[in-house]
């Protein structure tokens, strides 16, 4: 796999207050949480696939309690993206603004926002190297999971302030799958003005939950989880002749989505969209789908085990 023609053009500021004494990789790690989430900045960034290259604008910005985060992709006319502390609101040309529960925005990636204890039950941090990325001094971090079916994670980090450059999704062939790079940092001195009108907007409320019933009783189960995920509860929405069940599941860091459906008399499909796994596999009467960030053997297992 081949990752070229994507030029970085960084215009860093030097970020106050962090540390350089201790160089662990945790150290590292932590340096990069804090530097994307205690300061104010402008950037764009781009996620590169094997077939597909998508480009964001990103803004973020601390004032007292609060922190806002605005992401706009920049091939989708319109949609903006804002987390305001724990929630998300998606808004797009006509259509209703929807709003979600969530420590951070899916299209960024989760491990800069994660637990730090919950991360390193799962992976070991190694700082490697020193390198060049566009001019910077860049350090390498290498997350490698403990659990071989877990995707690894190799960070280049601003040797000067633990920014994150560039950080590659490592499959089991140690191979890249998908690659986040930013293109462009400027630190700011205050505040972004553009995110002003949102500390203090009326965003749209977060969807209430479901009336407290009786559901019946599905009788289709999940056997088997991956070592280190667990079931999480789902607010499922009838849907006749769509989804007869479904499940998400999650170690903390990744989620993993499971669908049945009536079968559609398909054969067996299986594909990769960077780190994320698509597999479909027909079971008598239904089709089981696993849309996540496991092998395509750990999503043969999870469709195998539902019952």
């Amino acid at each position: 796999m081949h990752w070229q023609g994507v030029c970085c053009a960084f215009i860093l500021l030097t970020f106050s207050g962090l540390s350089q004494a201790d160089d662990s990789g945790w150290t590292w790690f932590q340096r990069c949480q804090q530097a994307v989430r205690q300061y104010n900045f402008e950037a764009s960034f781009v996620v590169i696939k094997p077939n597909q290259v998508d480009s964001y604008r990103w803004l973020h910005g601390v004032q007292g309690d609060d922190e806002l985060e605005q992401l706009m992709p920049l091939e989708q006319a319109g949609l903006e993206i804002l987390r305001r502390n724990d929630k998300v609101y998606y808004f797009a040309p006509e259509r209703s603004a929807m709003a979600t529960n969530n420590q951070s925005i899916k299209e960024l990636p989760a491990l800069l926002y994660q637990d730090l204890d919950r991360i390193q039950q799962l992976y070991d941090a190694v700082a490697g190297g020193v390198t060049q990325l566009s001019g910077r001094n860049a350090q390498l971090l290498r997350l490698t999971a403990f659990d071989n079916d877990r995707p690894g994670y190799w960070l280049w980090l601003d040797a000067q302030t633990g920014f994150p450059l560039k950080i590659d999704t490592i499959g089991q062939q140690k191979d890249p799958l998908e690659r986040w790079v930013v293109t462009h940092i400027q630190p700011l001195e205050q505040f972004p003005a553009a995110l002003t009108p949102a500390l203090t907007a009326q965003l749209p409320q977060n969807i209430p939950p479901l009336p407290d019933q009786q559901v019946p009783q599905s009788p289709l189960e999940l056997a088997w989880l991956p070592a280190g995920y667990q079931a999480l509860p789902v607010a499922s929405v009838a849907q006749p002749n769509q989804v007869m069940e479904q499940w998400l599941l999650s170690d903390g860091l990744h989620q993993v989505s499971v669908f049945v459906q009536p079968t559609a008399q398909l054969p067996a499909q299986a594909y990769r969209d960077g780190a994320t796994t698509i597999f479909v596999m027909p079971k008598n009467q239904f089709d089981v789908t696993v849309i996540g960030p496991v092998s395509i053997e750990v999503a043969r297992q999870i469709a195998e085990s539902v019952q």
